[in-house]
């Protein structure tokens, strides 16, 4: 079955184009693509950055879940098998040419100044969280940035109006 994911936000480009910045992340989406994988078939064949990839996919909803039910007597654990939701893509945005510079900015950080800007946001938002509206005033950016920040981090999220800890 053919399903078509959707992009009508601009600010949902960024998590997009960083989907599949390595050959890890590729190559773990094709295999969750053909068939339902589980995080230990993955982290096996790709190490811990294949994890990484697929909890990244499940923050941007690009994958579908489930658990695994091993036998009890076995004494197997429960395993999460992840699978591509999508098998296409549509985008179809319209937004200024200063929204669409911002984002495309925010997309294309260099890995190394993308991670200290994400943690000193990490270190900033706390245990508890902070409002998104005062992280970007904090940090001298704008709330557009902000969001592609979060939306790019795998270890923040947007809760309503707060920017939390996801891990």
């Amino acid at each position: 079955m053919m399903r078509v994911k959707v992009v009508n936000d601009s600010i949902d480009l960024i998590p997009l184009l960083r989907a599949f910045e390595d050959d890890v992340r590729k190559n773990v989406f094709n295999e969750i693509s053909n068939d339902w994988k589980t995080s230990s078939e993955i982290k096996e064949k790709y190490g811990e950055k294949g994890v990484e990839a697929l909890e990244f996919f499940e923050k941007i909803k690009l994958v579908e879940t489930k658990w695994t039910t091993p036998d009890p007597k076995s004494g197997e654990r429960p395993d999460k098998m992840y699978r591509s939701f999508y098998s296409a893509f549509n985008i179809n945005i319209s937004c200024s040419v200063n929204e669409i510079s911002e984002i495309f900015t925010v997309a294309s950080l260099d890995c190394e100044r993308f991670r200290k800007l994400e943690n000193e946001i990490y270190e900033y938002v706390g245990e508890n969280g902070k409002f998104g509206n005062d992280v970007a005033e904090h940090f001298d950016i704008t709330t557009l940035a902000l969001k592609g920040i979060v939306k790019r981090s795998d270890r923040l999220i947007f809760r309503g109006l707060r920017v939390e800890r996801l891990k």
